[in-house]
């Protein structure tokens, strides 16, 4: 659930941004906060899908905000940079679904360590 807040975290980010530069009603608001829920499942849904096909990655919680808040910026710097153009959404999407399939399989083993 942390890859999925640190990938949301990223999503909204942008879009207070955009919604603060311009003027725009409550209600047109409030219906792009719930398009923005609504379509960033889509790609995480990648990392149910491995899950399905048996994934056995366990990440702990603290990298897996960090690598959800990683993945936002890689997709949002593929638009930014020109590597994907604006039409190109569903890439953009596919990408990251892709993305989210391969953290799935990745294991990290956290040891804490003990400062004397």
């Amino acid at each position: 659930m942390y890859l999925y807040f640190g990938y949301l975290l990223v999503l909204l980010y942008s879009m207070v941004v955009k919604l603060f530069q311009t003027s725009m009603s409550p209600s047109i608001m409030f219906f792009s906060i719930m398009v923005i829920f609504i379509w960033s499942v889509i790609p995480f849904i990648g990392y149910g899908v491995a899950k399905l096909f048996n994934a056995k990655g366990q990440l702990p919680n603290y990298i897996s905000f960090t690598v959800g808040i990683s993945i936002g910026l890689i997709e949002n710097s593929l638009f930014y940079f020109d590597i994907l153009a604006k039409e190109q959404n569903t890439t953009g999407t596919f990408i990251v679904f892709m993305l989210f399939f391969i953290v799935a399989f990745i294991s990290i083993k956290h040891k804490p360590t003990l400062i004397k």
